[in-house]
This record gives structure tokens, sequence and C-alpha cells, in this order.
């Protein structure tokens, strides 16, 4: 077996629950290695006709050889099921802690199956998973649901949960963490969603962290891997590169210049209010903090605080992709209202990227006449954090999406 594992992986059946314990299969970790490539293989040999929303689809929570360890950039887990947005196989990247947390409880992977009778979570320590009822935090929004869950279980647990947009199916709904990191893409959300799983909470112990068989060659090639993230002359030198001054937004201004950054529905790729939504702007404007996640001295990501007008709010990293989306894509030059919309789909538990492409591409239709009256114009901002909620509560028939593929 591949070093770094702890060679347990935990089989939830949410329609019984039941619990089960396996091995990793060797031979697939040698091929496939960890996290995305095993959690792939898990859902494969599920069966690739299984529906998204079906109980029989399964729903991976995966971590790699590397994860939780003292190797640089190592805090990332990844969330493998069927898409409910595609049809085919997706996985979404969590940051935070909740990787590493997962790997000192005692895990590799967790495999759900199933649909819960009523709202359920699952506790994880001590290599052991089990199941609780969570209808006292089902309806809340992911924040409010992972404050409720560590009031209960300790403040130091780390937890992933769905919001209101879960719980009604979104197809681009996510799971979010208490970091504000989000299993983001594919609607990894509304397949928990689909099983009545509202959280996951893994309370762990850093003792149980994986340790290096071989101190010195470790330190040897850490250092060697450091000095290459140190680097000045590359994007995530701590403080002094892009990466880590102005985080992912870095590229905004970037993306703009060279003519790719994505306008009113990638209609044109410039815009001309490009610099008022970028990382620079963050910094010197509405940046509070850029704390850093496990194992990772780069901090890309960055806090931020709108103190005044309508759209007041603290959130916890303006990233590039969701301000492309919600900004340039939709002719929306004001970082406020971006930064707003970005907490509200965190809160709602959405994927903020797609939800960007829905609003500009709603903005399209509206322009071309398509929408039979309803609509939104480009760049007004009010109707789109006013659509933003109506499609998390599926509140309308214009908000509304079907609940299974077809």
């Amino acid at each position: 077996m591949i070093a770094g594992f702890n060679n347990r992986v935990a089989r939830i059946d949410l329609s019984s629950g039941a619990v089960a314990y396996e091995p990793l299969n060797d031979e697939d970790v040698r091929k496939y290695v960890g996290a995305r490539g095993l959690g792939v293989k898990y859902v494969f040999d599920n069966g690739p006709e299984v529906e998204a929303f079906s109980p029989d689809n399964l729903l991976c929570v995966m971590t790699g050889p590397l994860t939780g360890t003292e190797v640089k950039m190592s805090g990332r887990l990844a969330v493998v099921t069927k898409s409910p947005l595609t049809g085919t196989v997706t996985d979404s990247h969590m940051g935070g802690w909740t990787a590493a947390k997962l790997k000192w409880a005692g895990f590799d992977g967790l495999l759900f199956k199933g649909k819960a009778a009523s709202p359920t979570y699952a506790y994880v320590e001590n290599g052991t998973v089990t199941l609780h009822d969570a209808t006292a935090v089902w309806g809340m929004e992911t924040s409010d649901a992972i404050k409720a869950l560590q009031a209960k279980h300790g403040a130091d647990c780390t937890v992933m949960s769905i919001g209101p947009a879960g719980e009604k199916l979104v197809r681009f709904a996510n799971i979010m963490n208490e970091n504000e990191r989000a299993a983001g893409r594919g609607g990894t959300g509304a397949v928990a969603g689909s099983k009545n799983l509202k959280a996951i909470v893994v309370k762990a112990d850093k003792k149980n962290q994986p340790k290096p068989a071989d101190r010195a060659a470790f330190k040897v090639a850490d250092k060697k891997a450091l000095a290459q993230i140190m680097n000045e002359a590359v994007v995530t030198a701590p403080r002094k590169g892009g990466l880590s001054v102005y985080g992912t937004n870095v590229l905004m201004n970037i993306t703009n210049v060279v003519g790719a950054l994505p306008t009113k529905n990638s209609q044109s790729s410039s815009f001309v209010d490009a610099e008022l939504i970028s990382g620079e702007w963050v910094k010197e404007n509405i940046l509070t903090d850029d704390p850093t996640c496990h194992a990772c001295p780069v901090a890309c990501k960055k806090e931020f605080e709108i103190t005044e007008g309508k759209y007041k709010v603290k959130g916890e990293s303006f990233e590039y992709e969701p301000a492309w989306a919600l900004g340039g894509n939709c002719l929306n030059g004001n970082a406020a209202s971006i930064a707003y919309m970005i907490v509200q789909c965190n809160r709602f538990g959405m994927d903020s990227i797609e939800m960007g492409n829905v609003l500009s591409m709603t903005m399209e239709a509206t322009d071309k006449g398509y929408t039979n009256g309803n609509g939104i114009a480009w760049s007004d901002t009010d109707a789109m954090v006013d659509l933003i909620e109506r499609i998390a509560y599926r509140k309308d028939d214009f908000a509304w999406q079907p609940t299974s593929p077809g």
C-alpha cells in the first residue's frame, strides 16, 4: 500500500443506516493514487447508468496519500459523484482544513449511498462514522447549520454542509465548510440533498497526522519544494507572488488585457470596468485578512468586508471565477454587489460561478426577447440579488428547474 493512507474507507448506507468499513484496494491505489482518481473509480464501478438523484448514486468524499501530511499544499479533498448538472461524473475540490481533519480522523474516504428517511448528518471521529438526526438544522443556510453543529460537537470540528439550494435540489448546489471553502462544481450539494444528507461533521486530533517514514529524506524534499514555492519569480511566492498578494483574482486584469475575460455572457472578451473588480482593487479597498489553509504558505484566500451602502457584507474570499461570472459576464463593475452575491451563494449553498453564468445567460435571453416579459437587464445588481434567492428556494416558475435529468 502506498504510504500516507489510513487504509480505511467507510461505506454509509443512508437508507438502512448501516456503516461498513473496508480497506483500500491496493491495485486501484497504485493505478489511480487517490482523491479524484479513486473517487471516479468508485463511482464508475457503482454503475455509469446510475442517475444523479437516484438513491443508488454514490457520493464520495476522498483524500489522497499526501492529504493532511506535512507536505506543502496538502489540504484538499475531492467530492466525486454523478452530476445532476451534466449527467456524467463530476469531481469538485474543497480547501480549508476539512481534508486534513478527515485524514486525522482515520479515513481515506467516505462513500455515501441510499437515501435517509429524514434529514441526517454524519459524525466522524476516531475511525468511526455515526448517523444523527438533522431535523434541527434542515432548512438552515450553510453558515447557520455549521455554527449549530459546531456548538453541539465542538468548535474544533470541521463541518461540510449543504444549504437550502441543496435541499431544494438546485442542480448546481454545492457543499460548504466553515472556512467558506466549497465543493462547488457539478451539483455535489444537490446529490447530498437528494439523499437527505445535510452535513458531515469531523472531529480529529492532529496527533494522528501521517508522519514521514524517512524524516531526513523528507526534510530534503520539503526544502526543495518550499524553495520553488518561495521563488519570487513565481506566482505562489508568499507576500510577493501575485497569487499570494492578490489571490486568484490576480487574473482579472491579466485576462482582460490579453482579451480572455468572459464578458457579456462571453459575447466579448474584455470588460471596461475590470480594474474595479480586480484583485488589486480588492486589496486596496476591502481586504481584511488573508488566512491560509492546511500546510499552505501561499495564503491566496482574501477575506473582505463591505462597510458602506446597501451591499454591506463580510466574506471569506473574493475569487477570480465568481468575480468574472457575477461581474464582467453580467456587465457588472460593482465590486460591492459581487462581494454580496458571493456570500449570498455561499449561504444558500450554490456554486457562485455557475450562478453568474445563469444570470448572464438570462440577461442575454432578456436582451433578445426570449423571456416572455420576465428576465433581468444587464448589470441590474438588485435584480441579480433577488433572482439568486428565488433560485435557491425555487420560489417561482421563472426560477424553477426540473429536479430530475431529462
